[in-house]
């Protein structure tokens, strides 16, 4: 058996990502000098949460905050609840299996994106008769809350 798969394109080979557009490297370079700000308001030392949620959150310019789209063919990844609601439908069986163990049967999910998988959810769990009292999002982007 060989170390190296050669299925499996080797760094800079066969791998052919775009370049992002010119007002994409703008707002990068502004989330970077932002970054480096904060590094030296930090005294030279930034905790890794405060950096994430500078590159994640920054108004404006971070991942989830900048505007870009994200999910689906036009974004930058694919989830399996953008593909298909198959996803949903089997977590929705789980959650009923947990709901005869609680009083108030809810769900909270975090980070939901583009909401599909909450819609395919929570459509299984109204096939099955078996709503939530209620289905809550935390969401930390401003974007996605909207979309949502």
């Amino acid at each position: 058996m060989h170390s190296h798969d050669s299925r499996i394109p080797s760094r800079g080979q066969g791998l052919s990502l775009p370049e992002p557009n010119q007002a994409a490297q703008e707002a990068s370079l502004r989330l970077i000098e932002q970054i480096r700000a904060e590094i030296v308001a930090a005294g030279g030392l930034l905790p890794f949460d405060s950096y994430m949620q500078l590159v994640l959150y920054a108004p404006g310019l971070g991942y989830y905050s900048g505007g870009s789209r994200k999910f689906g063919p036009e974004g930058d990844f694919v989830t399996s609840p953008e593909i298909s609601p198959v996803f949903g439908q089997c977590l929705a069986r789980q959650c009923q299996q947990v709901f005869t163990q609680l009083e108030q049967p809810g769900i909270l999910e975090f980070g939901a994106g583009s909401g599909a998988l909450a819609v395919a959810l929570l459509r299984e769990l109204m096939r099955l008769d078996d709503l939530p009292e209620r289905y809550l999002i935390l969401e930390l982007s401003a974007e996605l809350r909207h979309r949502q």
